[in-house]
């Protein structure tokens, strides 16, 4: 309860500006010009992150008593969607520009994970003695990576379809001691990996589709 009561929403967003230097990554366009992606999830802020908090579940029994603290942080979108627009560019050179052969390539990120919370499941049992004890987790989003695409050549489309492909980010428990700046920081390079991996994924299987 003490480690969890000292976390606040705006510790948590300088923690996650530092993560990022406080800057929000740009994408490179001019990597290659046959290949346009672009977003309705990007938003016209320059904000890194907006973190909330609040108790949920909250049961005072007589004897027992549990509570639910909750901060959830929702980063700002540019930073998986720069993720994935980084990883495609690298992968175009393996495969991806054999298949396209000159034609232009639109994408468009639909969905991309950008939420997690700060999870602190909290119960005490009063018997003569409080007695006290705490599950601490990084929980993240559940959201797929779903990108639709458009092939187009002279002007004219010649083929579209969405790929989704499953995240498979799961909750990251807070080890014995460990402070909680250490476990988001632990969490944010796992979720930069594992959006990495899921750009990755998507190429291989629009290179399948094309």
């Amino acid at each position: 309860m003490i480690l969890f009561s000292c976390v606040t929403p705006q510790k948590v967003n300088r923690l996650v500006a530092k993560e990022y230097n406080n800057t929000l990554p740009k994408q490179d366009r001019k990597k290659n010009t046959g290949i346009i992606i672009t977003s309705p999830l990007l938003p016209g802020s320059d904000v890194i992150s907006a973190t909330e908090k609040k108790t949920s579940h909250m049961l005072p029994l007589l004897f027992y008593w549990q509570w639910d603290y909750i901060n959830t942080c929702s980063l700002n979108p540019a930073i998986a969607i720069n993720n994935f627009s980084t990883t495609l560019y690298t992968q175009t050179n393996r495969g991806l520009n054999k298949k396209l052969n000159g034609e232009k390539l639109e994408l468009t990120v639909e969905q991309i994970p950008n939420v997690f919370a700060f999870v602190d499941k909290a119960h005490m049992i009063w018997v003569v003695y409080a007695f006290g004890w705490d599950k601490i987790f990084v929980q993240p989003d559940a959201k797929d990576l779903i990108v639709s695409y458009k092939v187009s050549q002279n002007g004219n489309e010649i083929k579209s379809g969405k790929i989704s492909i499953k995240n498979t980010e799961q909750n990251k428990g807070v080890r014995f001691f460990q402070s909680w700046k250490s476990a988001i920081s632990e969490y944010l390079a796992l979720y930069n990996q594992d959006v990495t991996n899921m750009s990755k994924a998507f190429v291989t299987k629009l290179i399948e589709e094309l």
